[in-house]
């Protein structure tokens, strides 16, 4: 016996009851629970609905879908920091590699030319430690307004806006330790220091590009490939 439309979106009605939000999440859990009811009903047939599907919930143990919300959060996040490394991996491989040395010799240069090194570095640091931020707000927003209009959440989606957490926390390591440079001495910073200096900025820029545009759009064309509901869900921002 087959699930009948009504059944299945009666399905996804008991995911979200059970405090699954995310629709990608739900999609799978509907599929699982679908395939258990109909394989219960081929054994015992005069189950109802409502019976099976208890049934089948039951499977899943005493904390329901809490379990399975903690190993395909782990999962999704895993993957998003794997593919996150890989591509910044990438920018130090042929022939990719020739733009990080091309911002580094741009930024080395910069500084080599100007007396107000120390300030000029700590700026450029601040400016990346914002961009995170302003990218998470706006994405946020975003969502919320795809979410008003789909009634639509993803759990890809809430990675991607979380992520910018561990950069914002690593990034502080450059900020704290130039608050400790006299900017008297900046004019001693020898080439060796600034060219480290540089590569390191060099580095949190291509980090922050990857983050914000990179990232996002190679994981909505994952996503659509996935889930054809997606490419509606990303129109309605």
């Amino acid at each position: 016996m087959k699930l009948t439309d009504q059944q299945i979106t009666q399905l996804y009605t008991f995911t979200r009851q059970h405090f699954v939000e995310w629709y990608d999440l739900q999609t799978e859990l509907v599929d699982h629970l679908a395939n258990d009811i109909e394989d219960i009903w081929e054994k015992e047939p005069n189950l109802s609905f409502d019976q099976a599907k208890n049934k089948a919930f039951k499977k899943f143990g005493v904390f329901g879908f809490q379990d399975v919300i903690k190993d395909k959060s782990n999962t999704v996040s895993k993957r998003y920091r794997k593919l996150l490394w890989q591509i910044f991996k990438d920018y130090f491989k042929p022939p990719k590699i020739i733009i990080t040395l091309l911002i580094t010799i741009i930024i080395f240069s910069f500084l080599n030319l100007t007396a107000y090194k120390t300030a000029i570095l700590i700026t450029a640091f601040w400016i990346i430690f914002i961009i995170p931020i302003v990218f998470g707000f706006r994405y946020k927003s975003e969502l919320n307004k795809r979410f008003k209009e789909t009634g639509k959440k993803w759990m890809i989606d809430e990675v991607i806006k979380q992520s910018g957490f561990l950069f914002l926390i690593s990034i502080q390591i450059p900020i704290q330790l130039l608050r400790y440079i006299n900017p008297e001495d900046t004019l001693k910073l020898n080439s060796i220091e600034l060219l480290i200096a540089s590569f390191f900025l060099s580095l949190f820029i291509l980090f922050v590009y990857i983050l914000t545009t990179v990232i996002p759009q190679k994981l909505k064309e994952e996503m659509s490939k996935l889930y054809p509901e997606y490419k509606l869900y990303l129109k309605a921002s």
